[in-house]
């Protein structure tokens, strides 16, 4: 592995088993990167995603009754990188995500370092209808959050996701 294969990268880790996330966070200091998180849940990576500029992204799917997917669309209308680092059998991932890297559970260091300096599938490398759909999804996941966000008072929060939506606009 490279020592500094990550070196300026700045990597979100979103996993809610804590071993298997701070051995990924290790992993990925020593090669260079700042970690933000880890994180356990959707709430406390949108929270993070609020404060902290992410370049990538590594994200287990299932978060206990939570699945990770509105973090996902949020990475990805920023440009992010994404990879899921799961146990999930391929075939369980929506269509959506399907072109997304994944590093199988147990997950090697190596794996996620490669996985992060390759051209992982973003909004913006999606071709076709599966651009589209992807984009079209993104949207729908902002303006629900942006109804729950008004709902629930988070005037700050409304309008960052309205700032993304404007962004996912554009796509």
């Amino acid at each position: 592995m490279a020592e500094a294969s990550l070196q300026d990268r700045r990597v979100l880790i979103v996993e809610d088993e804590y071993m298997i996330a701070e051995a990924m966070s290790r992993g990925l200091r020593r090669a260079g990167a700042t970690v933000l998180g880890p994180v356990a849940n959707v709430s406390s990576a949108m929270a993070l995603l609020r404060e902290e500029d992410v370049d990538s992204a590594v994200l287990d799917i299932n978060l206990g009754d939570q699945k990770v997917y509105p973090v996902v669309d949020a990475l990805l209308a920023r440009g992010a990188r994404c990879v899921f680092a799961t146990g999930n059998d391929p075939l369980d991932i929506p269509d959506t995500y399907a072109s997304m890297r994944r590093c199988e559970k147990p997950v090697g260091i190596d794996c996620l370092i490669q996985a992060l300096n390759e051209g992982i599938a973003t909004v913006a490398t999606l071709h076709g209808e599966k651009r589209e759909s992807a984009v079209a999804d993104i949207r729908a996941q902002l303006l629900h959050s942006i109804q729950l966000s008004e709902l629930a008072g988070e005037a700050l929060l409304t309008a960052k996701l309205c700032e993304a939506l404007d962004v996912a606009e554009t796509l």
